[in-house]
Formats: C-alpha cells, structure tokens, sequence
C-alpha cells in the first residue's frame, strides 16, 4: 500500500520577480477527493489571483499519468480581485485507478499567458484507500480529552462541501457519539482534528453497524481519509479477529479491505502498551477480502500473533504466536479470503499438525459432489489444497484429480489424500508454519475454500512427535476437555504417537500427564506404560468440582528421556497443547463432551431411531433453540467428517430428515451447529 503524500512541483523563472505581475494565478492546494470514485475522479482546488488585474477567467489543463486529459476554460461567476481566492470544480477524469497521478497547469489569465510560472503546476497522487460503509448510516465516535472545546470533525462530499459537522465540545475526557445519515452510492472524506493541535487523549472513530471503518488516533494535525457509501443494509458474515499483543501493542494495528478495490470495512487498533489479548468483532457481506496486520516499530509481535474466524470459530487466517519480524502481515500477492466459508475440510488428524514429513500424506475430507463424479468425469473432478504463510512469501495451490496418481490405488477417495513435497517445484519449507486450506471440484466446477488450519514441516520434530488428551471427535476415548469422575475404571486417554526409524516405525512406551491448576500451581504428574491414564491412584490430590489444565508428553526409551537434552536438544518443550479435565463427585463415570450452551435450552440432540441400521433417521433440535441455519455433521472414529449438511430451522419446525446415509456399522458423533452452539450426540449403527 502507498503511503500518502501530497507533492507540489513549482516551477519558476528563474529569477526573482521585480514586480507585482498583471495576469497571474497560483495553485494554492487540491481539496478533492484523494481515490477515484466510481471509476472517475472530480478535482477541485483552490486557485488564487496574485495579478494585479481582476482574474475574470482562467485555463487550467488536467494532466493524468503524465498525457493531458482536457483543457478548462474556466470563467469565474464573480471575477476575483486580486488577492482573492476562488475553488473551481475542474471536468471529471474518467478512467482513474488508485495509484494515478492527476497534474494541474495554468496556462492563462483573461486569455493572457500567465507571466510567472511559480505555482502554476500542481501534481496530486490519488494514493488514499478509502473506507467503505454498507449503507450511509454511520456513527461518528469521538472520545475528548482535557481540551473538547478544540475538537472538531466534518464530513465533505467531492465538491468539498460540508454535509456533516460535529463539535466543538464541553464535557472534558467524555465520549460523544453523533448517528449521521449519508445518501448511498457517494464518495467523501472525513476531517477531525484538535484546533489546538495537542497531542494529548482526544481520538475519532467513523463506525457502521459495528464496524469500525476510520479511527483517528491523532488529531495533533489535520486527519484526512475517504469515506465511499454503498446500497445495501445488513451484512451476513460475523467475523472475530483476536489478536495478541506484546509490550509495545500502540505499534499495532490491522484491517480488513475490499479485494480489488483497497476500500477499508474494518479496522482496529493502535492498543495500550501492554501484552493482552483482545478480540473485535467485523461483520461483512459475502465477497472477498484481504486481513493485513501491522507494526510500526518493525520488529513484529514477541510471543503473540493472530487469528481471524468466523463467530462460529473456524478459522479463516491463523497466525498464533508467528508474527515475530517485519512491519507487516499478510497472504502474498493480494491473496485474500472469501465469505461464505465452504464446507470442505481436512480430517481432523491432518489439521493442526506441526510435525509433518516429506512424503507423508495430508487428507481431506471427502465431498459427496466430487465422490459422486468418479469414474465419469474423473480428469475434471478432485480436491484442491492451498498451503501459505501468512506473514507473506509462499502462497501454493496444487489440484489433485481422481486420474491423478499419488501412490494410491485408484479409487474415489484417493484425491483426497495429497503427498508432503510430492510435486516439482514450490516446496514446502521446514519448520516454516504454513496455513492450508481446501475446496473440491466437481466436474470442473470448484467450491468455495473451507476453513484454516496450521501445518509445519518438522522433521526433528517427527522425531518425537507431540502429543495431547484425545480430542478427536467421535472418538469413543474423547478426554480433552471433557469431565470424568474419580476411582474405578474412569480414565484419560492421550492420543497415541509413533515415530519413524530407519528400523521402521517405533510407537511411544511411555505417557506422563501433568495436572496444574488453571493458574498455573502444579499438582502431581502422572506416569503411564501406555496412553491410557486410570484415575484411581492412591492418595489423590485432585478434588471433586475442580477443573485441571492437563498435558501429556511421550517417550520411546521407556521415560530415561522426554525428546530433550542429548537426543533432541533443540527441542526443548516437549509437552503438547494444554486440554481442561474436571473431576465430578461421585461414581458413574459418563463421558460428558464439551459444548456451548444455549441459553434457556437442553445442549443435546434427540436422534431416532438410535441405534439405527445407518438409513434414514430423524434429527430434533432442542426446544428454544435460534432459528436460522444449522450445519449438522456426522464424525466417524477417526473423526473425519462422513456427512455434512445444512438445513434452515424456521418456525415451529425443529425436527431434521437425514436420508441415505449408508454409514457402515460402528459409533458415530452427531453435531450441529448455527455459528454460536454446538449440539452434540453419540449415534450407533447396527448392521
């Protein structure tokens, strides 16, 4: 993005004048808008009359990209006397794009030549991107310091004339909030700035349902950005961007932009100086954006990063404690994501792997639309996956059809399943953290990309893999997260690692699980011969009604070492991702699996017949629960996703027909979810 500038070229005689000239004009400033609207640009400036005669008119060419556009005659309604100032709305340019360079000359004065050249030439550079609202229904948010009675803001449309105006103000270091309306369809630029030019508290905000689409940090100077209104009212994708900051979060700010078009819909930031983790809320209608995030003191986020998903919590773009250098973040070459999110996906066990092997292979899971072209369209029908690093520099796409081969047997599914560095070219690099994402294509036809996951390329990693609480859904062993109650036969189980050697693959033989509490006090460390952890050891210190963040680290030579010191010393942490684990009062032993709740409303689905024969069967949401679209998954074992479908629950009709399911004889894991709860249920098939 270009940095804003206005530039002023003057062009004189060389010598200075020894006398008031008679025909004379200069080019004071541009007050037009600084981006094209609506493909074209109106300039207007300001021109003063320095002749000594009366300036009646004036020609005044419009120069872009350095090749003249047209030549003005402008006569003056009220001529100007000299010393007087005059704003003249020149002929529209058409044809602009952000970037271009717009040049304005005087030729003459009452048909005279102008007789001396300095100020006649002015070059502006239509370089400011500006905010976009949906609608013209805005709110102006100003927060006052020590000074309100010196704080001020306007709102000019093309013609520079004001159409909205606020302040200046009373109540010191108060928050005032002024609702505007501005017709849809135009372009304008919105001014703020304190009178006394201090550089102490007072801001501005430019917001729309929500959104923030300027924010004026410093009114120390005169703030300038442009601000487009488009048709249209609500939007239809809530977006949550958390970021977290280190010490220095004033240096960091991020937005959200128009694909194509650089228009701002959301913004935030700078942040106090503190490291915290902060989320805002971005509300948007389907199309195509680009998330840029920034830090002005160059050096990126220590220890923080960010994320940006859906309300619902897929991911959109994740960068977790990876922002660690530079002065800005985002996808290479302009590449942005698009709303709504799609539904094809990696399995769960190849999503949020960090220790990856060349050749391994990473699956997605399967789409019914591309399954269903196997066998009749199979050169035109497959799965696409999108690797890239989300602080910039490698962004990849490769397409893998059923004809593809892959070192698979052919079958509907082998397109699935994409090989680590098993292409030319565009390889992945160690220990690079990498974003990917996947759609299918049916027939030639591609589907919308679905949510994010992280990846990395980690051979010394694989070495010893990391390992956490089982949390893969449908798993009848699922503890992450989960609840249990003490004594008996009640357990944890992590999941199970293994590693490659050049003797073959060697599993894990040993699994310490540390239980802390939730701030951080340790409580004991427990010692397992497997990845299976009971929880009736003698003198228990983990109390009934307590919730435990618990993680897990494996060994392969039977708890000597731990992945560290002399076998792998660059690993130093080999502890995996935390998970919650509350411990009930009492006896029983139910898995109960972790869900957002509905206010008001029972968190489980009702399935019937259950246990069924894997046909038809009959899904009831809870009474209360929202109404709008639902997507309801089926998770086998593994839990990859065998069936995904959305459905619209409108009034008085809470019950869902699933059909021709055909899933195979075992356990499965029914959810359901509208973007804010998540309803779960186990379901059995009998042959």
């Amino acid at each position: 993005m270009r940095t804003q500038f206005l530039s002023v070229l003057i062009l004189s005689s060389g010598l200075a004048a020894s006398a008031q000239t008679n025909y004379d004009a200069k080019i004071l400033e541009y007050t037009g808008l600084k981006y094209p609207c609506a493909g074209g640009a109106t300039p207007v400036v300001r021109i003063k009359n320095i002749g000594t005669q009366t300036m009646s008119g004036c020609v005044v060419e419009t120069w872009k990209n350095g090749l003249q556009v047209n030549s003005f005659d402008w006569q003056l309604a009220v001529p100007a006397l000299s010393g007087e100032t005059r704003q003249p709305t020149l002929p529209a340019v058409p044809n602009v794009q952000l970037g271009d360079d717009l040049e304005f000359r005087i030729i003459s004065v009452n048909t005279v030549p102008d007789e001396d050249a300095d100020g006649n030439i002015l070059t502006v550079e239509l370089d400011q991107a500006p905010a976009s609202a949906i609608g013209g229904d805005v709110e102006v948010e100003v927060a006052l310091g020590e000074d309100p009675g010196s704080v001020t803001w306007s709102v000019k449309n093309s013609l520079n004339v004001v159409v909205a105006s606020g302040g200046p103000y009373e109540d010191a270091n108060s928050t005032v909030t002024e609702n505007i309306n501005l017709p849809p369809g135009g372009c304008y630029t919105f001014y703020a700035e304190d009178a006394l030019r201090s550089v102490a508290a007072s801001s501005a905000k430019v917001k729309r349902a929500g959104n923030t689409l300027i924010h004026a940090t410093d009114l120390s100077s005169l703030y300038s950005k442009g601000l487009t209104t488009g048709s249209g009212g609500g939007c239809t994708n809530n977006l949550e961007f958390t970021i977290t900051t280190d010490a220095l979060g004033s240096e960091n700010r991020w937005e959200i932009v128009v694909q194509g078009t650089e228009a701002v819909v959301c913004t935030g930031g700078p942040f106090t100086d503190e490291a915290q983790t902060l989320s805002e809320m971005c509300c948007l209608p389907d199309g195509c954006y680009l998330l840029r995030v920034y830090d002005n003191g160059g050096d990126g986020i220590a220890g923080g990063g960010y994320v940006l998903r859906t309300a619902g919590g897929q991911r959109i773009i994740d960068n977790t404690v990876n922002f660690s250098s530079g002065s800005f973040s985002a996808i290479n070459n302009n590449e942005g994501f698009c709303l709504p999110l799609g539904t094809d996906r990696l399995i769960y066990t190849s999503c949020d792997k960090l220790d990856w092997r060349n050749n391994e292979y990473i699956v997605a899971n399967p789409s019914d639309a591309v399954t269903s072209e196997f066998g009749s369209n199979n050169a035109n029908s497959g799965y696409q996956i999108w690797f890239y690093d989300p602080n910039g520099g490698y962004s990849f796409r490769r397409f893998q059809s059923h004809s593809t081969p892959n070192g698979l047997t052919m079958s509907a599914t082998r397109a699935c399943h994409f090989k680590i560095n098993g292409w030319s070219g565009n390889q992945l690099q160690e220990t690079v953290l990498y974003n990917v994402r996947v759609r299918g294509r049916a027939n030639g036809a591609y589907a919308e990309w679905g949510p994010a996951c992280r990846m990395k390329l980690d051979t010394q990693r694989a070495q010893c893999p990391l390992t956490k609480l089982m949390d893969v859904p449908g798993n009848v062993h699922y503890s992450c997260g989960s609840s249990r109650d003490w004594g008996g036969s009640n357990r944890i189980v992590a999941r199970p690692v293994a590693r490659v050697t050049n003797n073959g693959s060697q599993n894990a033989n040993r699994y310490q699980f540390r239980f802390r509490l939730q701030d951080g006090t340790p409580v004991t460390t427990r010692t397992s011969n497997n990845y299976i952890l009971l929880l009736n050891w003698p003198s228990n210190p983990l109390v009934p009604g307590t919730t435990y963040n618990v993680d897990v680290r494996a060994s392969f030579d039977g708890g000597i070492t731990w992945c560290t010191d002399h076998i792998l010393p660059v690993l130093t942490d080999p502890w995996g991702d935390v998970c919650t684990l509350t411990i009930n009062g009492g006896g029983g032993g139910e898995l109960r699996m972790p869900v957002r709740e509905i206010q008001g409303t029972s968190t489980r689905l009702v399935l019937y017949p259950n246990p069924n024969q894997g046909g038809e069967f009959m899904l009831r949401l809870p009474t209360g629960a929202e109404l709008g679209t639902w997507t309801i998954d089926i998770h086998d074992l593994t839990g990859k996703v065998v069936h995904s479908t959305r459905t619209t629950l409108v009034e008085g009709g809470d019950t869902v027909v699933l059909r021709s399911m055909s899933l195979g004889t075992g356990m499965y894991v029914v959810s359901a979810t509208n973007g804010v709860a998540v309803l779960t249920e186990r379901m059995v098939v009998h042959p």
